[in-house]
C-alpha cells in the first residue's frame, strides 16, 4: 500500500529530501513550500487529501498546532536531536579550523548540545547558544548571531531557521544550516507512514450501533435510509423501534466529531436515541454498543469504545468514564464499595471538576444526574469504608436538618 504524505519544509529542505525519495518507494510525497515556519498555520488548510502530514522541524509543527489537530488525518515531525548536533559538529570540524567555543548556535534544545559534548569529554568550551521558543522573532535571532560575529566573539553561526540563514548570508555573515541527517528524514517519514497505516486499520474496524426511537413507534424506512446514507452503515431489525447499524470507526467518529448528529435528530419529532460500540470482534463492538444504550437519553447519543471507556453524550457535554479499571487501588475501592468502575470513574471526575475538595450529597447529585438517594447511598458506600468523610454541616434553610459537608479521602488525581 502507498501511503501519501505531505511535506512542509523550507525549500533547502524539500530540495535535500527530493534527492533520495526514491528509497521510500511506499511513500508518495506532496510538498509545501514556505520562507518561515509561521507559514505553516497558512499552509495546512490548503494541504490535498493525503494520509498523513510531515513537519521539517518542530516550529512549525507547534506553530499550526490549532490547525493541525482539526486534520482528519495524523501529523509528525523531524525531530532535532543529538544524531543532527554530533552531525553539524562533525561537519565543522572536518571541513573548518574553527574551535567550538567561536560557534553561535540557535536550537530549540540547547542542552542537547552540552549532552553531545559531554559525552565526548568536551567539559571546557562550549559555544554561545540561544533557545528558540515558539515566540521567537526573526530579527532577534539574527540579531544574536551578528552581533557575537561584529564583536570579533564568534566566527560562524550555525542556524536551525532557514529564514536566519537567508537573511545572514544577505549580510554577508558566515553562517551554515544545521544539518538533518539523512537517516533522522528517513526514519522519521518512515514513523509518519506508520502512524498513517494505524490510523487506517484503526478507522476501517468494525463499530456497531442501536437506533431507537424512545416513543416505541416504529422507524420509518425513509428515515433509516437517510442516517444510513450519511455514515455508510447496513441496518439490521431487532424490534419495532430498535435497529442495529453496521459501520466502521472511522464513519462513526466522524458522526461523533461533525454535526452529523444533530441533523438525525432533526429528521423526525420523536425524540431519538443513539448508541455505538467499538471492540476487537464484533461480539465485543454489540456488546458494548448494548452497554453504551442503557445511558441514552432523549436525542443524544453515547459510545463505548474498546477500552471500556464511556463517551458522551453527544453531541454535547461530551465526558469520559473508565467503565473499568486496572488500577489495584481502585479496582480495591471498587470491590469493597461494591460500586461499579463506571461510578468510581465519576466520582474521579467530579472531584476533578471541582475548586473546592469540600462538597455536599446535592452536590454529587447534580454532577451525577442521579436522585438525592442515590447521591446519598453512594457517599455511605464511601463513608463506611473510609473513602470519604464527613467534615461539617451547612445549614441552607432556617428549618430543616443540615446538610453534611464531604470530602474524599483516596487519591483522584491518577
Amino acid at each position: 500500500m502507498v501511503i501519501r504524505i505531505a511535506v512542509l519544509g523550507s525549500s533547502k529542505f524539500i530540495e535535500r529530501l527530493m534527492q533520495f525519495e526514491q528509497e521510500l518507494p511506499s511513500i508518495r510525497m506532496d510538498y509545501y513550500i514556505y520562507s518561515t515556519p509561521m507559514e505553516a498555520i497558512d499552509i495546512v488548510p490548503t494541504i490535498k487529501p493525503c494520509d498523513a502530514v510531515f513537519f521539517s522541524g518542530s516550529l512549525p509543527y507547534i506553530y499550526a498546532k490549532e490547525v493541525r489537530e482539526k486534520l482528519p488525518v495524523p501529523s509528525h515531525y523531524l525531530r532535532q536531536d543529538e544524531t543532527a548536533i554530533t552531525t553539524t559538529l562533525l561537519a565543522i570540524s572536518y571541513s573548518t579550523s574553527i574551535p567550538i567555543q567561536k560557534l553561535s548556535i540557535d536550537l530549540i534544545e540547547p542542552q542537547s548540545v552540552q549532552n553531545v559534548l559531554e559525552d565526548i569529554g568536551q567539559i571546557e568550551q562550549y559555544p554561545y547558544m540561544m533557545k528558540i521558543d515558539p515566540t521567537f522573532d526573526l530579527h532577534d535571532v539574527v540579531s544574536f548571531h551578528s552581533n557575537l560575529q561584529d564583536s570579533g566573539e564568534s566566527s560562524l553561526a550555525v542556524t536551525s531557521i532557514h529564514a536566519v540563514y537567508q537573511k545572514m548570508k544577505e549580510n554577508n555573515l558566515s553562517v551554515m544550516r544545521m544539518i538533518d541527517p539523512k537517516n533522522s528524514i528517513l526514519n522519521g517519514l518512515e514513523e509518519t507512514k506508520s502512524m498513517a497505516l494505524l490510523a487506517k486499520s484503526q478507522s476501517a474496524k468494525i463499530a456497531v450501533g442501536y437506533i431507537q426511537l424512545t416513543n416505541h413507534t416504529a422507524i420509518t424506512n425513509d428515515l433509516l435510509k437517510k442516517i444510513s446514507s450519511s455514515i455508510q452503515a447496513s441496518f439490521v431489525k431487532t424490534e419495532d423501534n430498535l435497529y442495529m447499524l453496521y459501520s466502521t470507526q472511522g464513519d462513526v467518529q466522524e458522526v461523533l466529531k461533525n454535526n452529523t448528529l444533530e441533523k438525525w435528530f432533526e429528521l423526525t419529532s420523536s425524540p431519538l436515541k443513539v448508541a455505538f460500540g467499538f471492540g476487537k470482534t464484533v461480539v465485543e463492538a454489540t456488546q458494548n454498543a448494548k452497554d453504551a444504550l442503557d445511558y441514552v437519553t432523549e436525542n443524544t447519543a453515547y459510545l463505548i469504545n474498546d477500552h471500556k471507556e464511556l463517551l458522551g453524550p453527544f453531541p454535547t457535554n461530551q465526558k469520559q468514564v473508565q467503565l473499568k479499571t486496572n488500577d489495584p487501588k481502585l479496582s480495591q475501592l471498587a470491590k469493597e464499595t461494591t460500586l461499579s468502575p463506571a461510578n468510581v470513574s465519576k466520582i474521579i471526575q467530579f472531584s476533578r471538576s471541582r475548586k473546592s475538595t469540600e462538597f455536599t450529597a446535592q452536590d454529587l447529585e447534580y454532577y451525577l444526574q442521579v436522585s438525592r438517594r442515590t447521591s446519598e447511598r453512594i457517599l455511605k458506600k464511601l463513608v463506611d469504608h473510609g473513602y470519604a468523610r464527613i467534615i461539617g454541616e451547612e445549614m441552607t434553610y432556617q428549618q430543616g436538618r443540615p446538610r453534611a459537608i464531604y470530602e474524599l479521602n483516596f487519591p483522584t488525581y491518577l
